[in-house]
């Protein structure tokens, strides 16, 4: 190996993330009150982000990215090939452990899995685990080999691709459990890098002098000052050592388009309902509250919220199917509708269904004031209070919060499908989330959607304001949506979703 690059990256969780042992040990032999437990390392007991894992989430972002599989074995190596040669990984990576904030130790929490049909949580399906809280960091350690100084910018060029997830921009990478749930949002906050010409007496000693525990302390002490932005904390070592070219080529190449065909839909959402259902935004809302699962200290509930869009969008294609069946059975709605939310079970496979719709982070509360109420059981024979059910619970009345739902590999009929989602949102919530919904509880009304369609090709986006199309019939985002509906129509229809997925 001529070039070795050392890099260290700190990376910021923005949401609760669990993220798991590779073996769960039975709970009567866990020795904590934590049914699932965080993967620990054996020697400090601290949570950590296997190396592993690190490497096969940047390695699933590079490919999805280039939309090129071969340029994802360049980076990572790739398994053993018929001639018996197995291309190795030129990206070495560490464990990285966990820093909770405070030190605090990792939460304990319960969770539960809610039935998207009828809104409560199913039966035994309720247990505790370990969370690390949004604010935890992790310190990574990576090491890139470069062979020859020729493959020098081809191969910064790939780990900045594979990083791209870790911006903020888009989709992202996310780890852990849930992660379709909002779970485990995680980006990088500074960058460190070090350039090791090995064939250099003074970079040889620099690098190998040093043990595994000094290498990583001083990674992680010059993160101080480090740039925010891995390409600029790169361009600057190459431009300090001489290599201008390279640093211009591999900020070009780094800049290229993102080849995922995919769409995401950015909602404002309010705890509130409108006065006057029919009247274009900016109409008048009057706030509501929210109580219960709905809310997560200072988030909306991620796997609450979820379970809400999934349960209108399964209302919404039962219902369209059996209105466009007349009369006869709709078999084929479930099965199109888990492909792009998920289910529990195949029934061909007898595998659970991965979600295509992904919340990308638990939305985080704004305004709304916090209210502490007192509540009671009222028993309907007497109508008085039943006595020993009086107890607290936190609420918030008005404020809101903003979503971001991706879409993997999009086609029009799920379009349609997020503008009928947008329109009982915003008129009509007859969905409610969290706890008390039947006194009333639970109400979100979307004050804003917008429909943001990435082709993987390059220029903008395009956009659809949702609510521009619901209130405004013969305007231009109406005829897109009226469009996507039909093809909505089209799938829903007796033998509609045998056929081909189209963009």
């Amino acid at each position: 190996m001529r070039l070795l690059w050392e890099i260290t990256g700190r990376l910021l969780l923005l949401s609760d993330a669990h993220v798991g042992a590779a073996r769960s040990a039975p709970r009567h032999t866990a020795g904590g009150d934590a049914d699932l437990q965080l993967d620990r390392d054996p020697g400090s007991g601290l949570p950590r982000l296997r190396a592993g894992t690190l490497a096969g989430l940047l390695r699933h972002e590079l490919a999805a990215r280039t939309a090129d599989p071969d340029r994802a074995r360049e980076l990572f190596g790739a398994a053993a090939s018929d001639t018996g040669a197995r291309p190795a990984s030129a990206l070495h990576l560490d464990d990285a452990l966990a820093r909770i904030p405070g030190e605090a130790p990792a939460e304990v929490r319960t969770a539960t899995r809610v039935d998207p049909a009828s809104a409560t949580v199913r039966p035994g399906r309720t247990w505790r685990e370990e969370i690390l809280p949004a604010g935890t960091e992790f310190d990574v350690h990576l090491r890139l080999h470069v062979p020859a100084p020729a493959d020098e910018a081809r191969l910064l060029t790939l780990l900045l691709l594979a990083a791209g997830g870790l911006t903020g921009a888009g989709p992202g990478i996310r780890v852990g459990a849930r992660t379709g749930r909002g779970h485990g949002t995680v980006r990088a906050t500074r960058w460190r890098v070090r350039r090791h010409d090995l064939a250099d007496e003074h970079d040889w000693f620099a690098y190998h002098a040093r043990t595994w525990e000094e290498r990583w302390r001083e990674g992680s002490e010059e993160l101080a000052d480090a740039p925010a932005d891995l390409a600029d904390a790169l361009v600057r070592q190459l431009r300090g050592h001489g290599r201008t070219a390279i640093a211009a080529h591999v900020l070009a190449r780094s800049r290229q388009p993102d080849r995922r065909h995919r769409a995401e839909l950015h909602l404002t959402l309010e705890a509130a309902e409108r006065t006057d259902p029919l009247s274009p935004p900016p109409g008048g809302t009057r706030p509501g509250l929210l109580a219960g699962g709905a809310l997560s200290g200072e988030r909306l509930g991620g796997t609450a919220l979820f379970s809400l869009f999934k349960r209108i969008g399964a209302r919404l294609a039962r219902d369209t199917a059996e209105q466009l069946a007349e009369g006869g059975e709709p078999a084929s709605w479930r099965d199109w509708h888990d492909r792009w939310w998920g289910a529990d079970t195949d029934p061909r496979t007898a595998r659970p269904r991965p979600s295509r719709i992904r919340l990308r982070a638990a939305p985080v509360l704004t305004g709304g004031t916090r209210l502490t109420a007192t509540r009671l059981t009222v028993d309907p024979l007497f109508g008085d209070a039943v006595e020993g059910r009086v107890f607290t619970g936190d609420l918030l009345c008005g404020g809101g919060a903003e979503a971001v739902l991706d879409v993997d590999g999009p086609e029009e009929a799920v379009y349609g499908l997020l503008a009928l989602l947008v329109r009982e949102l915003a008129t009509v919530p007859l969905d409610a989330l969290g706890a008390a919904t039947g006194s009333g509880n639970g109400r979100l009304t979307a004050v804003r959607a917008v429909l943001a369609v990435y082709s993987g090709a390059d220029g903008p986006p395009r956009t659809v304001d949702l609510l521009a199309a619901l209130f405004d019939p013969h305007g231009p985002e109406a005829a897109a949506a009226h469009g996507w509906l039909a093809c909505l129509h089209a799938r829903l229809a007796p033998g509609g979703a045998e056929g081909e997925e189209h963009g």
